[in-house]
């Protein structure tokens, strides 16, 4: 998989990009909850790195204790100073701590005079609202809603695949549940033809670097890639998106059983599994795979919904119902989408 910046495109591939300039939405912010944005604004900043070559890069940051803001270090990591901003004010950062393989930098800034967030250490659930909060070339916070599509166990913690749309300019920016409570950081996605997926990294990888006690003064970084850039060593459900992008069913198919080797209690594995039978016209493989997933976990939206195209591809009107029903209580939108396609 070819790993490259938003910004330069590159059709048909799957690109993995971080998030350097603006967060999307579908409405302007006061068309969101008023009291949702109200509540989480105050403690969302801009985030200014100034390099050493002249550029300044700019991205999100979420205040998570008094001083410390969390961002993602491909905002930070070539800088010589980093200023955090917000409604006019500025404050510089004297230090920050990092870990660069999870691309989580805590800013620590001692005048920052910011509301902290509530952190919610509980485990999400697919299909639960979340909302994406982050700056628009610096101009403002912008709000973007979505839910949970999936949760990646990757190095201690879950990361979160959800629908909530957000571009540049939002890495470092905050994923909250319907409450208000910080659930993770926006940032990266992976593009497909159809399709784009969002990343947030979990919450307890904050948690933990805020216990790591390594704060060193500002400056460049050593060199270290974020996971979701490391080609050869990326967890496996980012390899096989890529290869289900790219259209090769055959190495997905392989990549997905070495997945289900290695994480047996996965359902995710199953589910590419399935997929690539599926595309190489294995259906009764691809509807056992499906139900493998199912079984492993009765709430994975995404195995039921493509249990339930399979049996629509064969006719099966009656399975395709019942599929349904059981997604209506798990993702509704999801349930919309196979009664639709079965229509097809």
């Amino acid at each position: 998989m070819k790993l490259v910046r938003l910004h330069q495109g590159n059709p048909g591939k799957l690109l993995v990009a971080a998030l350097s300039s603006i967060l999307t939405c579908a409405s302007p912010a006061f068309a969101v909850d008023r009291d949702l944005f109200i509540k989480l604004s105050p403690s969302v900043l801009k985030v200014e790195a100034f390099n050493p070559d002249g550029s300044i890069s700019i991205g999100s940051g979420v205040m998570v204790a008094e001083g410390a803001v969390a961002t993602n270090c491909h905002v930070t990591r070539r800088a010589r100073r980093i200023e955090l901003i917000k409604s006019g004010l500025r404050w510089a950062v004297q230090s920050q701590s990092s870990h660069l393989r999870h691309d989580l930098c805590l800013l620590y800034a001692r005048h920052a005079n910011v509301p902290v967030v509530v952190m919610n250490s509980s485990k999400l659930k697919p299909g639960q609202a979340v909302t994406a909060v982050g700056f628009i070339g610096g101009l403002g916070p912008r709000f973007s809603e979505g839910s949970v599509k999936a949760l990646h166990d990757y190095d201690k913690g879950m990361v979160i695949q959800s629908s909530t749309p957000f571009n540049s300019g939002a890495s470092g920016g905050g994923l909250f549940d319907e409450d208000g409570r910080l659930v993770g950081l926006a940032t990266f996605k992976a593009r497909r033809a159809r399709d784009d997926y969002h990343f947030s990294l979990p919450i307890q990888w904050i948690i933990d670097q805020l216990e790591a006690d390594d704060a060193i003064p500002v400056g460049p970084l050593s060199a270290g890639a974020p996971f979701w850039e490391q080609k050869d060593e990326q967890p496996f459900f980012l390899r096989a998106l890529a290869l289900e992008a790219s259209g090769d069913w055959k190495g997905l198919l392989d990549v997905s059983a070495d997945w289900a080797r290695a994480e047996p209690a996965n359902a995710h594995s199953w589910v590419s599994i399935g997929k690539a039978h599926f595309h190489l016209d294995q259906h009764a493989a691809a509807i056992a795979a499906y139900r493998k997933a199912t079984a492993i976990d009765a709430q994975d939206a995404e195995a039921w919904f493509q249990l339930g195209l399979a049996f629509a591809d064969k006719g099966e009107n009656n399975e395709v119902e019942e599929v349904q029903m059981v997604l209506k209580n798990i993702d509704p939108d999801l349930a919309e989408r196979l009664g639709a396609a079965a229509l097809r």
